[in-house]
């Protein structure tokens, strides 16, 4: 099903690209890109000549495709984190707090689809130290509001409580729905009033679930 989701087209080489800021600019052009046609279709001799350099020189800063998308991942993670906890500042709830990052969450993953796409790859976050811790940091804050996690290694994710797996799965779910043009055409103003909507079942017997 094609994306309908809002967002930025390709900008032309000499907006998208300044000397000596390269690497920059390859990472912001492949979130551009991978917004448009999904990481699947990323190709990094395409980004050269979007670009305007040769087809060797992105590979002067990465050494593959997956180390690209790794940095637009690690990138969209830092943005990401930062727009989660700008938001979690603003309640004193930790139930609220979390029901705050999960809307943030949704809104980026609409407003910065292609971060968002290469974030949730799981090649990707296999191959990003960055992107596991950051992601145990997220599970360590839940786990304190809905309970703790049960288990270690592969029984891990298995074992969560109910309430984890429900909060993670809402947003998550929620986010790849508007991004997979599921959804209908929708914006990140749209996704935020939704995501605010569906995250209220939070406080309706999720954290109810630590055993």
């Amino acid at each position: 099903m094609p994306v309908t989701v809002r967002r930025r087209r390709l900008r032309k080489p000499e907006d998208a690209y300044h000397h000596g800021d390269l690497r920059r600019a390859l990472v912001e052009a492949a979130a551009l890109a991978i917004a448009d046609g999904g990481v699947d279709a990323l190709k990094v001799s395409d980004l050269a000549a979007h670009l305007g350099v040769t087809v060797g020189a992105p590979f002067r800063h990465f050494e593959s495709r997956l180390a690209l998308l790794v940095a637009v991942a690690e990138e969209g993670a830092r943005r990401l984190i930062e727009r989660m906890d700008a938001a979690a500042a603003k309640e004193t709830d930790p139930l609220e707090q979390q029901r705050a990052r999960g809307i943030a969450y949704v809104r980026f993953a609409v407003e910065e689809c292609g971060y968002f796409r290469a974030i949730t790859r799981a090649e990707v976050f296999a191959a990003s130290t960055f992107l596991q811790q950051a992601s145990a940091a997220s599970d360590r804050m839940l786990d304190a509001v809905l309970g703790r996690v049960k288990g270690t290694g592969s029984a891990r994710i298995v074992r969560r409580s109910a309430g984890q797996l429900a909060a993670q799965a809402l947003t998550y779910g929620l986010a790849r729905m508007a991004t997979d043009g599921l959804l209908g055409e929708i914006d990140a103003e749209q996704a935020e009033r939704l995501a605010h909507e569906v995250t209220g079942v939070l406080g309706t017997g999720v954290a109810g679930d630590a055993s």
